[in-house]
């Protein structure tokens, strides 16, 4: 890596870890600003960016700095019931950034980030199934159905932002290599 990706890398570290806490609580898995600034992160920049963000992100809150949902942190959230959907967080740089290396036009960043976003979805809630003994129906509708509009909407502002910027300014984003 060179030191433009590295300051990147670390700069949208920080923006992920400052950002991804704020939550609004349900009942069994809150609605999170992770699932909006890491797919922006991976959009605006690449997946080499993306996955390394994203991994130094889990790896800050393995440790226990509270940047977790709600300001929390430690192995217990990362392995308990919805520890899935953090680590379902490393499927919005592999398809976002696999989908923007084949294509970089709007209509691959909206693809890309609905089928990454619905494949986190799925892994946080089979995970949350499986780790809690819930049924199949109530995991699927409370970790899941509920969280269908909210992740419209933030795939929604994703693409808008990322094809409002890139317009504006020329990204930094290299070769993804």
């Amino acid at each position: 890596m060179n030191v433009r990706t590295i300051t990147l890398t670390g700069m949208m570290t920080a923006m992920i870890a400052v950002l991804a806490p704020v939550s609004i609580p349900l009942p069994l898995v809150p609605i999170t600003l992770q699932t909006l600034i890491i797919p922006l992160v991976v959009s605006l920049t690449n997946f080499r960016v993306g996955w390394w963000s994203t991994v130094l992100y889990l790896l800050l809150g393995a440790i226990g700095l509270p940047v977790f949902s709600n300001w929390h942190g430690g192995l217990s959230i990362l392995f308990g019931p919805t520890g899935g959907y953090l680590f379902g967080m490393l499927l919005f740089p592999l398809i976002i950034g696999g989908g923007l290396k084949i294509k970089r036009q709007w209509s691959m960043l909206l693809l890309s980030n609905v089928v990454a976003a619905i494949g986190q979805l799925l892994f946080g809630t089979f995970w949350l199934i499986a780790t809690t003994g819930i049924t199949i129906n109530n995991g699927l509708m409370n970790g899941m159905v509920i969280f269908i509009v909210p992740t419209l909407v933030k795939v929604g502002i994703v693409v808008t932002l990322t094809v409002m910027v890139t317009r504006t300014i020329t990204v930094p984003i290299g070769d993804g290599r």
